[in-house]
């Protein structure tokens, strides 16, 4: 028996929305819907997905499963406390290279891609995004909307204030504690 598939839709077609859809085409439980960008009309399709229209054609549509294309913290928290308010679901999406400890909390709209890990006693929580190859050891705290750069590594008992923005390859070090919205370059 062939298992139904839920559509998620991806706000952004830039970058980070084609990231999603790797993620999305790697599980087994998820496909992709489509995407809404604010360049609609004009863009019409990506990664040979259709482009449904314009972000804000969401608050209009019905209740859908979606996903964050857009890295910037601040404006990833605003999509998404907007759109859960009009009934809009995000679902957690992690690459099915993924390592997550079964000990690990992962929270609604937290997206992990390709070959990342989240080990034990570890929380990321909402609509927070983790890109590829990034190592979070044991007990960190990662609060809501962060952006995790590709190949950050995150020590044991660190904690990451909410939006977040961890660059490329950066350490975050045992025991450290980041600033809400710190821009680590």
């Amino acid at each position: 028996m062939e298992i139904q598939k839920k559509s998620v839709f991806i706000i952004g077609a830039g970058t980070l929305g084609k990231l999603i859809v790797e993620i999305i085409e790697s599980t087994s439980e998820f496909e992709v819907g489509g995407f809404y960008d604010d360049n609609f009309p004009e863009l019409k399709s990506a990664m040979d997905y259709p482009v449904l229209g314009r972000v804000a054609d969401l608050a209009k549509s019905g209740k859908l499963l979606l996903a964050i294309g857009i890295g910037e913290p601040k404006y990833r928290k605003l999509i998404f406390e907007e759109l859960s308010a009009k009934g809009h679901h995000f679902p957690a999406l992690s690459h099915s290279s993924s390592v997550l400890s079964k000990f690990s909390l992962i929270e609604d709209g937290v997206l992990i891609g390709p070959n990342s890990s989240v080990l034990t006693g570890s929380r990321v929580q909402k609509g927070t995004c983790i890109l590829s190859h990034v190592n979070i050891n044991q007990d960190v705290q990662i609060d809501p909307f962060c952006l995790i750069g590709a190949g950050v590594i995150i020590g044991n008992n660190a904690r990451l204030g909410e939006a977040c923005h961890i660059g490329l390859g950066q350490r975050v070090y045992l025991n450290e504690e980041i600033a809400a919205g710190t821009f680590r370059k």
